[in-house]
């Protein structure tokens, strides 16, 4: 009995730890620059019982009919806020990293010890998007790792439970356009599981399941269509596929690769060395063709992680299955060795975590005026001081505090925000293009119609701004170490 006891709490501790450290490990403050608008989205649709299509937050490209692909994010961003606050978005954030994590280890079959290696790993390597708390991107991953599951279950013989991948993409489509790179995953998958199929029918002489490929391809297409059951029809494909090859993409972030040498970029390598190693192992253990339709796929997104960072955090996700492979050389230790050192690792990360990270100071300590020192880098006190040119004034405002502007000072229009990266009309004007020229001094701010620059000294711009206040051309209305307000003479 006591046996009994003490292998069921065990057992019990071997479910829960690991995701345990997780959780504590992702109570990020919210810190999204874009959180303001989303909020206005979501009070929007509550207020009107309509979703918001037009630009009506900020003043250039008025009335621009958007696509906003993650609308429903932003309904339930603004449900978890108003109900509990900056509080509330950190758990949330927190339980669908948790989420992530437990359905990738489920369909990867990660084992305790395996587990204890591979999340206090990926921990580190998501937290540039983690750390940033609830958003659409973490839903987005949130339904790859469901994809990922169902394909396990798949395998393992429960064929017809592959067709919840139907409410999961009709689902997605409406949370975050990322739904686009999980189709794609999908057919990739499909393709390759099918031509192993052949494969391996071939090389044994087996009869083809040709049951199981009309399923796969049935549910698939199935997919497809749910995907267009959105308030946009096909435009939710419209709007994502613009970003892939879009010019803009040049001056926007996340969509440009990893700076040579930097942290990150070591990351990608060394990430890419443990892959390669472990398609090494795979390779000489006769098991590609078994797990190509996991392969090819990481190796997809490994090449575009290559080229644009934002593939980066899916791709360390969906290598799990095969980095795993790699794990199993550490089985020499001895299970009891692993065990051990496995609770060591998990013991060590839950009380580095609580004691040195500190999450307590990410849940209880948060505000938006926190959030704008801290995270967004701005001031309250030049945002009130720009009131009074609100009204008949041309603002030229910085790009990361539309979002902050929005929310906080709605009688403020920003000139841009967070929205409009990609935003163009049909004369192919973009007022985020036109925004950042002037913002890397590219183009002369005098030499516009803008009465009023609200920016951070950190900005070339505000240096260009200096010059001409010493020139006599523009003068400083407000200044302190986060913001300058330069109004035209």
């Amino acid at each position: 009995m006591k046996n009994w006891f003490s292998g069921t709490i065990l057992n019990y501790l071997r479910n829960i730890v690991p995701y345990l450290v997780v959780f504590i490990a992702s109570l990020w403050s919210p810190s999204d620059t874009d959180l303001g608008w989303h909020l206005r989205y979501g009070e929007y649709f509550f207020k009107n019982f309509t979703i918001l299509q037009e630009n009506i937050f900020s003043w250039q490209m008025p009335n621009y009919h958007w696509v906003n692909h993650s609308w429903a994010t932003d309904v339930v961003t603004f449900i978890i806020y108003k109900s509990t606050g900056f509080i509330g978005l950190t758990i949330a954030g927190a339980l669908v990293v948790t989420l992530i994590f437990y359905f990738f280890a489920r369909a990867a079959k990660l084992s305790f010890w395996q587990q204890a290696i591979t999340f206090p790993i990926l921990l580190y390597l998501e937290e540039p998007l983690t750390v940033i708390s609830f958003r659409s991107q973490l839903l987005s991953l949130l339904a790859l790792s469901i994809l990922y599951y169902l394909f396990s279950v798949f395998e393992d013989g429960k064929r017809k439970k592959l067709f919840l991948a139907l409410p999961l993409f009709l689902l997605w489509s409406n949370f975050h356009g990322g739904f686009i790179l999980g189709l794609g995953i999908f057919i990739v998958w499909v393709a390759l599981f099918i031509f192993k199929q052949f494969w391996t029918s071939n090389k044994l002489r087996n009869k083809l399941n040709t049951s199981e490929i009309k399923l796969l391809i049935t549910i698939l297409f199935c997919c497809l269509l749910s995907t267009l059951i959105n308030p946009f029809g096909i435009g939710v494909y419209q709007e994502t596929i613009r970003h892939f090859g879009n010019p803009l993409a040049k001056y926007i972030i996340e969509w440009l690769p990893f700076d040579i040498l930097t942290p990150l970029w070591w990351r990608l390598i060394f990430w890419g060395v443990l892959i390669f190693i472990s398609l090494l192992i795979i390779i000489i253990r006769l098991q590609f063709i078994d797990k190509i339709h996991y392969i090819v796929p990481l190796l997809i997104l490994y090449g575009l992680s290559l080229i644009a960072r934002r593939y980066t955090w899916t791709m360390f996700l969906v290598s799990i299955p095969i980095i795993k492979e790699m794990l199993v050389l550490l089985k020499s230790i001895g299970e009891k060795k692993l065990t051990n050192i496995t609770y060591i690792i998990f013991i060590a990360s839950y009380f580095y975590i609580v004691f040195v990270i500190n999450p307590t100071k990410n849940i209880l300590y948060m505000n938006w005026q926190r959030y704008c020192y801290v995270y967004a880098r701005c001031s309250p006190d030049s945002a009130e001081a720009l009131k009074k040119y609100a009204t008949d004034k041309k603002i030229l405002t910085f790009y990361n505090w539309g979002g902050w502007l929005i929310w906080n000072y709605p009688e403020i229009k920003p000139s841009v925000d967070g929205r409009m990266s990609f935003w163009q009309d049909d004369s192919g004007y973009s007022a985020f293009k036109d925004y950042y020229f002037l913002e890397q001094n590219l183009a002369d701010v005098h030499r516009t119609d803008y009465d009023v620059v609200y920016m951070p000294p950190t900005k070339p711009v505000w240096s260009q701004m200096m010059k001409l206040v010493e020139q006599g051309k523009w003068t400083v209305s407000y200044s302190d170490d986060f913001a300058s307000i330069f109004v035209r003479l």
